[in-house]
């Protein structure tokens, strides 16, 4: 019984270090992201770049050119173990971030169709 004192008394300090250094903030803090860009693309530079990826097609032979879309959408949400965990409010997190906000995010902040 002596033992099992001193485990649980061993335990609870652990876990109030711990809770301190979440307390006083030890681990950072949540790191606020900027607004969207609400400027768009000007229509003169976009038409600039298909001629001349259709220029660049035809050069090298292609009869028709497609047209190349560049862009990262790798995103996690809160469905991947590490996301969910560092979104945890224990740990400063903002909270669950379920696909239906990623897709939110890039249909109406970010511009993507």
């Amino acid at each position: 019984m002596k033992h099992l004192a001193r485990g649980v008394l061993g335990v609870l300090s652990i876990l109030g270090v711990y809770a301190g250094v979440l307390w006083w903030g030890l681990l950072g803090s949540s790191l606020e992201s900027p607004p969207p860009n609400p400027a768009r693309v000007p229509p003169a530079w976009s038409q600039s770049r298909a001629d001349a990826q259709r220029e660049a097609a035809q050069a090298v032979g292609y009869l028709e050119a497609e047209q190349i879309l560049f862009g990262d959408l790798h995103v996690h949400t809160t469905y991947s173990g590490d996301a969910f965990l560092w979104s945890l409010p224990l740990l400063q997190g903002e909270g669950a971030h379920p696909p239906a906000d990623a897709c939110d995010f890039a249909r109406f902040c970010s511009g993507l169709d």
